[in-house]
C-alpha cells in the first residue's frame, strides 16, 4: 500500500512524541490511524481524508520501525519496501504486539460517553512559554480560572501561566476547579504540530483534545503525576488491546 504526505507527517509525528528509548505504536484501521504512546497514557486519532485511501486490511507497527510510505504485512511482518536506481530495499520488522481493532474498540469506548459541558482552548503560541526542559506540565481550574504550571522537582523552582483577562484563551467554559492533572511536555506540546488552536474537554479520567476547526483530529490524554505512569487500562489493571504477535498469527 501507499499512503499520502500528510499520513507520512502523522507517523512522522509518532516517532516525535516523547519516547524515552521504548516504542511508540501506529495502527491503521479502515478510515483512522491512531497512534498509542510508549507508557499508554495517550492514544491519538487522526481521520481519513476522503482523497485518502483507507486501509482495507489493520495493520500496526513501531514508529521508530517506520522507513517507507510504500509498505504492507506478509505473513505476520511489516515491510517497508524502497527503490532506487536499478535496486530494491525490503526492510523486515515485527508488527506491533497490540491488535488494531482492540485499539479502536479502547478509543470508542473512552470517547462514547463525554460530554463537552465544559472546554477549553490553548494555541500553539502557548506552547513557547513552557520550559521544554522540564518533563511535565500541571493543568488545572481554580475559582474559574486555568491555571498551567511546571515544577522543577529538583531545585523547588515553578513556572506559572494563566490567561491574560483580555482573552489570551477564548471561549472557555471552565468548572469552578479541576486538577490538577500531569502530562509529558513533550507529548504535550507535540499534539500542536498540526494544529495552531486545540480545544480540551475534562472527562472524568482523561482528557480528550480534539482539532476544533478541521475536525480530522482528536485523542484521549490520561493523567499521569511525574513519573507515575497511569496507564488507560481496564480497571482491574489487565491491559486492553494487549495481543500476543503469535495469538494474532495464529487466527
Amino acid at each position: 500500500m501507499k499512503i499520502s504526505s500528510r499520513i507520512e507527517n502523522i507517523f512522522a509525528h509518532a516517532v516525535a512524541m516523547d519516547n524515552r528509548g521504548m516504542k511508540n505504536t501506529i495502527h491503521c484501521i479502515g478510515s483512522a490511524v491512531y497512534i498509542v504512546n510508549f507508557d499508554h497514557s495517550m492514544i491519538l486519532r487522526f481521520k481519513l481524508r476522503k482523497s485518502e485511501l483507507m486501509f482495507q486490511n489493520p495493520i500496526s507497527f513501531n514508529a521508530n520501525d517506520y522507513d517507507s510510505s510504500n509498505f504492507d504485512e506478509v505473513d505476520g511482518k511489516i515491510v517497508f519496501n524502497m527503490s532506487e536506481g536499478g535496486y530494491v530495499r525490503k526492510k523486515f520488522c515485527k508488527a506491533s504486539d497490540y491488535d488494531p481493532k482492540d485499539i479502536k474498540a479502547l478509543y470508542h469506548k473512552h470517547i462514547k460517553d463525554v460530554d463537552d459541558k465544559y472546554i477549553f482552548y490553548l494555541s500553539r503560541d502557548f506552547c513557547s512559554l513552557l520550559e521544554p526542559e522540564l518533563s511535565h506540565i500541571e493543568i488545572s481550574v481554580q475559582k474559574g480560572k486555568l491555571l498551567i504550571r511546571q515544577r522543577n522537582v529538583y531545585t523547588g523552582t515553578m513556572i506559572e501561566i494563566e490567561p491574560k483577562d483580555s482573552g489570551f484563551f477564548s471561549e472557555n467554559k471552565l468548572p469552578k476547579s479541576f486538577g490538577p492533572v500531569g502530562l509529558k511536555t513533550k507529548d504535550f506540546t507535540s499534539l500542536f504540530s498540526f494544529c495552531d488552536s486545540l480545544a480540551f474537554i475534562p472527562a472524568k479520567e482523561f482528557l480528550l483534545v480534539k482539532d476544533h476547526h478541521k475536525k480530522d483530529f482528536d485523542g484521549i490524554l490520561s493523567f499521569c503525576r511525574y513519573d507515575e505512569i497511569i496507564n488507560l487500562y481496564h480497571p482491574g489493571g489487565d491491559k486492553i488491546g494487549r495481543k500476543k504477535q503469535k495469538d494474532r498469527a495464529s487466527k
